[in-house]
């Protein structure tokens, strides 16, 4: 919402630039974003004041000139302050929007989703499925978690290791070579 309002960069650009503040990095961080807090919420009060008061306040000049315009034809002048009453109106409306949206999303973040609980639930009981307790090597059920890595890492070994019982030999055939 500030950021719709013309000059409102510039602005927090010139009060953090316009501070001076001694200490460390993290102290001048946290007291400045203070400074700017108070700033904040003294400009805001100072240029949107209560978004329904002045949403009510254009609406009624918007309902006064169209009054007036019914009882007698408007002048240039009172046209053009008409078109300016109505686009005051229609500018609250939409910064009064934006409060909502914002407001609305701020709630949620704080609050949370409904359903968060019920993701959580799922989530936790999914890691349960996930979970081995036992598991069987070469015939053998292991639950305990030394038993397990000791059962696999001989399991491996077995495996990878060569039979000296059995070697395939081919001495015995004769082969054509390929040149």
């Amino acid at each position: 919402m500030w950021l719709k309002v013309e000059g409102f960069k510039d602005l927090m650009r010139s009060w953090w630039q316009g501070m001076s503040v001694r200490g460390r990095a993290s102290y001048k961080l946290a007291t400045k974003l203070k400074v700017i807090k108070q700033n904040l919420k003294i400009w805001n009060r100072e240029v949107f004041g209560s978004l329904e008061s002045n949403k009510f306040a254009a609406l009624q000049q918007a309902d006064y000139w169209d009054q007036v315009e019914s009882e007698r034809r408007l002048t240039e002048e009172e046209i053009s302050i008409k078109k300016e009453a109505k686009e005051g109106y229609a500018k609250w409306v939409n910064l009064e929007e934006i409060h909502w949206r914002q407001l609305s999303r701020e709630l949620w973040l704080r609050e949370g989703d409904r359903n968060m609980g019920y993701f959580h639930c799922m989530e936790t009981a999914h890691r349960r499925r996930n979970t081995m307790d036992r598991i069987k090597v070469n015939g053998i059920w292991l639950s305990e978690e030394q038993e397990v890595r000791t059962g696999i890492a001989d399991a491996f070994k077995q495996l990878l290791t060569e039979d000296s019982e059995w070697k395939a030999d081919i001495g015995g055939l004769n082969l054509n070579q390929i040149s």
